[in-house]
């Protein structure tokens, strides 16, 4: 009975072991990223990627699926828990930008902000979109 408890012993030892060895490898490979690239139609999908630049890649490509109008400048977060803010502008010209951060108020702020620098005005929020779901909020 004792050499069976030993071994039960060892063997929990090294599960627990390669857990924390493989937990913080495991965390990192499942990190995803989550990017939109926005068009005047207002119906970009919000995608994911293992990293920055696939996230960018594969929003600048679901946009294209869909429209003409891409912005070809995607917002891109690697916080999952934040909001993306779909605002579009009419003056001087029609275009949309989005921007992520870590509520409506704060998102709404930074793609309106991006415009005001560039000179537009007449904007309006289209939309909120959760970065984890992409669904509407």
């Amino acid at each position: 009975m004792v050499r069976g408890t030993w071994h039960l012993a060892v063997v929990l030892g090294l599960m627990a072991a390669a857990s924390a060895i493989l937990g913080p490898v495991l965390a990192q490979q499942q990190k995803r990223w989550a990017a939109i690239d926005p068009n005047s139609e207002t119906n970009s999908p919000v995608v994911w990627g293992a990293n920055e630049e696939e996230a960018r890649g594969r929003a600048v490509e679901a946009c294209k699926r869909i429209s003409k109008t891409c912005a070809n400048g995607p917002a891109v977060t690697e916080d999952l828990r934040e909001v993306f803010a779909l605002v579009c502008c009419t003056k001087p010209k029609t275009g949309c930008a989005a921007a992520a951060a870590a509520n409506k108020r704060e998102a709404s702020r930074n793609a309106q902000q991006m415009f005001t620098d560039a000179g537009y005005s007449d904007c309006s929020v289209r939309h909120f979109l959760g970065a984890s779901t992409g669904r509407k909020q």
